[in-house]
């Protein structure tokens, strides 16, 4: 298997991972900064996010089972970019409220479907092209830590609408990236590349794809009590921003490390559902000793545990997708588990650490945490159990 930089369609693929993910790390940290900067409170700032986040959800199944249906894929991320680029520019012109509440959730809808279909369209490329998966969303990775530290500098000099027009610029590339996609198009020598609505409501019925689903989203969700409240348990401890901002930093980039190096080789040994269950124990592990407000010297290891508990959790999940769901209702499972399943669970989880955090202590609620990885290490054991590597439908 080649390099993914070494064909033309693995540089496709990881140009459209670092658009995208440029984007992303520019829309998650930043845009609550702009949203503040442009007059926004602290609470309507939360309620705008939280109704971003009710219209993601059905967004981005939506989509994606439209752009199965149709085979109209890489057409749909270009739709996608370029509408989420043109109004993120129209928020320089909002002026009132009401104005700014619908484009907020316009971003929504055009911006996150671009995730489950990516990711479903660059598995598709890398096993139709044969260069590794993992490399290439490791760009992406890569791409969120750069646009990560070099936004913050940006708006410390020029101010928050950096963020802004950083975003218009990356979705439009996203979407220049996205329409010459090469995980698009019907597979060589044509067959059915379209997928019915049926067989999208018959795929959510098996067994073996719901303990995935659970297993999956449970094990992503569990990071939503850290990204909510990691930096402000460690601020409590006393650890400054700048350590703060490395612990971060070692997290992403372990992720990378195993995408490039071993991650493939150790999916493939594994089998995704064991991945799965090795991700989620990390989990356990990593969020219960954090509830405990562990040492500087400990967080260092607890940190470096990412590459499990996300990377190695991700790659079984796109390793599980790509052996077991045909090509044609790929989008459609990613659209299930990244974009309504995941984002349900991660919402409630977010909703109910901010309970937890309030009466218990911030540190309190990675209990939480670790009971969702309990979750997703029961149901991958369920996965291991019930599929033994077969396509869940015919091809």
């Amino acid at each position: 298997m080649s390099s993914a930089l070494a064909s033309r369609a693995g540089l496709l693929t990881c140009g459209y991972y670092a658009a995208l993910f440029l984007a992303v790390g520019a829309h998650l940290p930043y845009w609550p900064v702009w949203l503040k900067a442009w007059g926004l409170g602290d609470g309507e700032i939360g309620t705008y996010l939280g109704a971003a986040l009710a219209v993601r959800l059905v967004a981005n199944a939506a989509m994606s089972a439209v752009a199965d249906a149709h085979a109209v894929r890489r057409l749909m991320l270009g739709i996608c970019g370029f509408v989420a680029a043109t109004v993120f520019a129209l928020h320089a012109l909002a002026e009132s409220r009401p104005v700014l509440f619908v484009l907020t959730l316009m971003v929504t809808m055009s911006l996150s479907p671009m995730i489950p279909l990516g990711e479903a369209l660059g598995l598709r490329a890398a096993i139709r092209h044969g260069f590794p998966y993992p490399q290439a969303r490791a760009v992406g990775s890569a791409a969120f830590l750069v646009m990560n530290l070099g936004l913050g500098v940006a708006i410390a000099h020029v101010g928050p609408d950096a963020a802004l027009w950083s975003l218009v610029v990356c979705c439009a590339l996203a979407a220049v990236f996205g329409l010459m996609h090469p995980g698009g198009g019907a597979p060589p020598g044509g067959g059915l590349d379209t997928a019915g609505l049926r067989e999208g409501w018959q795929l959510t019925a098996s067994p073996a794809f719901l303990a995935f689903v659970v297993a999956a989203s449970a094990g992503l969700a569990s990071h939503a009590v850290f990204y909510s409240y990691g930096s402000l348990v460690w601020a409590a401890q006393g650890i400054g921003a700048e350590v703060i901002g490395q612990l971060w930093a070692m997290g992403v980039a372990v992720e990378v490390a195993l995408m490039l190096g071993p991650g493939a080789r150790l999916v493939v040994r594994l089998g995704p559902a064991r991945a799965l269950a090795i991700g989620a124990a990390a989990g356990i592990l990593r969020w219960g000793m954090l509830s405990a407000e562990p040492a500087l010297w400990a967080l260092w290891p607890l940190q470096a545990l990412h590459a499990l508990t996300f990377a190695l959790a991700h790659l079984g999940a796109m390793a599980f997708i790509a052996s077991a769901i045909p090509p044609r209702l790929a989008a459609t499972a990613q659209g299930v588990y990244v974009g309504t399943i995941s984002g349900t669970v991660m919402a409630g989880a977010t909703l109910l650490a901010g309970v937890v955090s309030g009466t218990q202590g911030m540190a309190a609620s990675y209990w939480l945490a670790a009971g969702l990885s309990a979750v997703s290490l029961i149901a991958a054991l369920v996965l291991i159990r019930r599929w033994d590597g077969e396509r869940l439908m015919p091809t």
